[in-house]
């Protein structure tokens, strides 16, 4: 497939880009009608330095398919002695593929909600200290009226956290949406598509905003309130 897509064909001179920067021209000795995992390169050992894994797959004597019986692995081993290659079942590779691929999808799962959740803190915070700045008026009121500013802040504590809990039920309805038309299309490519919910970061995140939500009210709550009460509504001695 990518010599058909990139035009190349056999004799032809190209250069080949090491993975440790070094170009080496070379010569195309014969193209593969079908690779590994469709588009793969197979070089001379004396360019293959600096690579990390190449694989090979070995039919076994008992047919196709088959693991290695006991003297072909014991074969094999011996070619690969000096090579710091190993053997593994096909089993194991697709094992260690698999794991590999989890590890990369989990440190992007990591990154996406970190940059996620950078914004719903902003979200969060910024509404909360526009409205209670906003709000100064009503704070000195309630201040006449005899209410102790640590009541006041509480107050607004209070409406903080049912914020935070009416959004964080409205993110639930929206996510098991967007979850189940997810799974739905899944399942029309995937026999058996697995429905995995990360409760620790879910909980994390809501935490996380609901401190955000409390400190930023209680913060802003209380400079809002400084000052004197009569003062705050307009009115002068």
């Amino acid at each position: 497939h990518a010599a058909e897509s990139d035009d190349l064909s056999v004799g032809r001179h190209v250069v080949a880009l090491l993975p440790g920067g070094r170009r080496v021209p070379t010569v195309i000795a014969a193209v593969v009608a079908r690779g590994l995992h469709g588009d793969d390169t197979y070089v001379y050992s004396s360019l293959a330095d600096g690579l990390t894994t190449s694989q090979v797959y070995l039919d076994s004597a008992a047919g196709a398919g088959k693991e290695l019986d006991v003297r072909q692995t014991a074969a094999v081993n011996r070619a690969l002695v000096d090579s710091g290659a190993h053997v593994m079942t096909y089993d194991a590779y697709l094992k260690a593929q698999s794991s590999h691929a989890a590890r990369q999808t989990d440190n992007a799962a990591v990154v996406i909600l970190g940059i996620a959740l950078a914004y719903a803190v902003i979200a969060v915070a910024n509404p909360l200290i526009m409205a209670t700045a906003g709000r100064r008026r009503e704070f000195a009121l309630l201040g006449l009226t005899g209410t102790r500013r640590r009541q006041i802040v509480e107050v607004a504590a209070a409406e903080a956290t049912v914020a935070v809990v009416v959004g964080t039920v409205l993110a639930a309805v929206a996510t098991a949406l967007a979850a189940v038309t997810q799974h739905a299309s899944l399942s029309e490519l995937v026999t058996t598509a697995p429905t995995v919910i990360p409760w620790t970061q879910i909980w994390g995140t809501v935490a996380i905003c609901a401190l955000v939500a409390l400190t930023t009210a209680s913060a802003a709550t209380w400079s809002a309130t400084r000052g004197r009460a009569i003062e705050a509504i307009g009115m002068r001695e």
